[in-house]
């Protein structure tokens, strides 16, 4: 009777610490989906201030690539037409100028002293690619490949009505949209932020997450 009696003491105890146990293991399998979404945002906030600021640096000269280097293009305005087809696109938010030929197939692209501001682009009878800065107001003149000729502080006409060109959606992997433009930079580290808010509200104490 007692060896019955303990048996149903040690199963019925046994059931409740099962229970107990697949609790906790449901808590803690919660807590890991919840660290596996944290990285995730924790990653979109560290691409989208990783674009940010590589474009800022980029424009203001201090980010100087290589022009064998395309930066991620996406929607642009002001692009222009040469008259082979090469189209000349400027990418005012990390201030260079990349060129692509008649199939959107990258060339070269290289930096311009814009001092982070505003320029247009223009293509020359001769071949040259001319290049308005809206501060300082510079003209810059360079070769197919990105060779300055010239420099100097006399525009043409008033920055405003320097032709503006086409906008053109340039050819971009979707995953490189992000660094194409510092508002989908902001707007993606954004989401990260606000995601990492939510889950500290809705989720189980930070340092569960680790155990």
């Amino acid at each position: 009777m007692g060896s019955r009696f303990g048996l149903l003491v040690a199963l019925f105890v046994g059931f409740w610490l099962f229970l107990a146990a697949r609790g906790r293991a449901s808590e803690f399998k919660q807590a890991g989906r919840l660290k596996l979404i944290a990285w995730v945002m924790y990653l979109l906030i560290l691409i989208g201030a990783g674009g940010f600021f590589a474009a800022a640096l980029s424009a203001v000269g201090v980010l100087n690539l290589p022009t064998s280097w395309e930066w991620p293009a996406g929607y642009v305005s002001g692009v222009v037409t040469a008259e082979d087809g090469k189209y000349i696109v400027p990418l005012i938010p990390s201030g260079r100028v990349q060129l692509y030929d008649a199939q959107w197939h990258f060339i070269r692209g290289w930096n311009v002293d814009a001092a982070g501001d505003e320029f247009k682009a223009q293509c020359s009878p001769d071949g040259k690619i001319e290049v308005f800065t809206a501060r300082g107001e510079h003209h810059y003149s360079f070769a197919e490949d990105g060779y300055l000729i010239a420099s100097t502080t006399t525009l043409p006409e008033d920055f405003s009505a320097l032709p503006q060109g086409q906008a053109v959606v340039v050819p971009t992997s979707p995953l490189l949209w992000v660094f194409s433009s510092p508002f989908l930079s902001c707007g993606v580290a954004v989401i990260g932020f606000v995601g990492i808010v939510i889950l500290r509200k809705i989720g189980p104490p930070a340092r569960q997450w680790g155990q």
